[in-house]
């Protein structure tokens, strides 16, 4: 069995699929909580967000936004965070095997290892059918997710 390894590892677990799109969750290595997504889109939030959480992998463009900046309880801007948070917490908590759990649908590992162009590359595996794609961006990884769940 093909197999994917990498700090920033997650499972997306398809449970329904409909016109094209689909939901479920997805879970991580160092975490028991579940990001449900009802939703591609929603799926890609989620992920997004956890990658910016995680701060890796990195952003190559930050997010515009038009709306002020927090301010903590001094008043004053915070300083972005500098240390990568996923680097410092993997080394710390015990990470968990999550290439087991599967989805009603499909399971789909993913190893996100570069986010730029304002897009991700790295490489997706289905894990039932063992097949691994490598994409270069989003939309290369909604097509092969797509193309599995329509060979159903």
């Amino acid at each position: 069995m093909e197999r994917l390894n990498g700090i920033n590892l997650v499972s997306v677990l398809v449970d329904r699929s409909e016109e094209h799109d689909f939901s479920g969750r997805i879970i991580n290595q160092y975490d028991d909580k579940e990001l449900i997504f009802t939703s591609s889109m929603g799926m890609i939030r989620e992920l997004e967000e956890l990658y910016n959480e995680w701060g890796f992998p990195e952003e190559s463009e930050k997010t515009r936004s038009f709306t002020m900046r927090r301010i903590n309880a001094e008043d004053t801007v915070r300083e972005n965070e500098t240390e990568k948070r996923l680097v410092n917490f993997a080394r710390d908590i015990e990470s968990r095997d999550i290439t087991s759990e599967r989805g009603d649908l499909a399971t789909f590992l993913i190893l996100t290892e570069m986010r730029q162009h304002s897009t991700w590359q790295g490489k997706a595996l289905h894990a039932e059918a063992d097949e691994k794609k490598n994409f270069q961006s989003v939309l290369e990884l909604l097509f092969f997710i797509d193309d599995v769940l329509n060979d159903k």
